[in-house]
């Protein structure tokens, strides 16, 4: 498996991209800003689809380029789509030079799987950061991308219009019942493991409550 993880943007969101290392063939996960080097990144891979973990501007902002330049589907939990040209920041969506996302091409929706040359990447719907927020879990390989959902020692954030705390902390109980040696890999920050979560992650833990975040 090729794994990138590239952070990007102001706030060095995390975009992914995954290959299968014999047949070349890719997808780019949460490409949100500098659309210039992600295509780069991409050199010598056979692009097949963008995937989204959920519809913020930060984790979207580049999909209409990359789109445009692969002609390749688009994937979102349709939950989400109410939020991928949103106005809430507009000032931040000029801030890392979005474009505008057009509408997915398919709903990501629980089971369903997408297939990467052998990999094979099952939906997981975790609702709570955002009302369509899915995770990508490979169980060959043990990996986990999370998105926004979970990060190392924290969650996403719920203050957001669609945020809800209780689908949250009821996503991350999904998770957690992942292979503890499963690799996750967060929108934002370093990698983790399931395993390091159970026991130091405070929200998961018990010893911080979700309220706002």
């Amino acid at each position: 498996m090729i794994l990138k993880v590239i952070p990007v943007g102001p706030i060095d969101e995390n975009t992914i991209i995954v290959a299968d290392e014999n047949t070349k063939e890719a997808i780019i996960v949460d490409p949100g800003a500098d659309g210039e080097k992600l295509k780069k990144e991409l050199e010598g891979l056979k692009l097949k689809a963008i995937v989204n973990t959920h519809g913020h501007i930060d984790h979207v902002g580049q999909v209409g380029f990359i789109k445009k330049e692969f002609d390749i589907p688009f994937y979102l939990n349709k939950k989400d789509e109410f939020l991928i040209n949103d106005e809430i920041f507009p000032m931040f969506a000029k801030h890392i030079g979005a474009v505008p996302c057009p509408k997915p091409d398919f709903d990501l929706k629980e089971g369903d799987v997408i297939k990467v040359g052998n990999l094979e990447f099952h939906v997981i719907e975790t609702p709570g950061h955002t009302p369509g927020g899915v995770c990508l879990y490979e169980p060959n390989q043990k990996l986990l991308i999370a998105g926004d959902t979970l990060f190392r020692g924290s969650v996403g954030r719920t203050d957001l219009p669609g945020g809800d705390a209780k689908q949250l902390m009821d996503s991350l109980k999904k998770l957690m019942e992942l292979p503890e040696d499963t690799t996750v890999v967060c929108g934002h920050y370093s990698n983790t493991t399931i395993g390091y979560e159970k026991e130091n992650n405070p929200y998961i833990t018990g010893k911080h409550r979700i309220s706002l975040w």
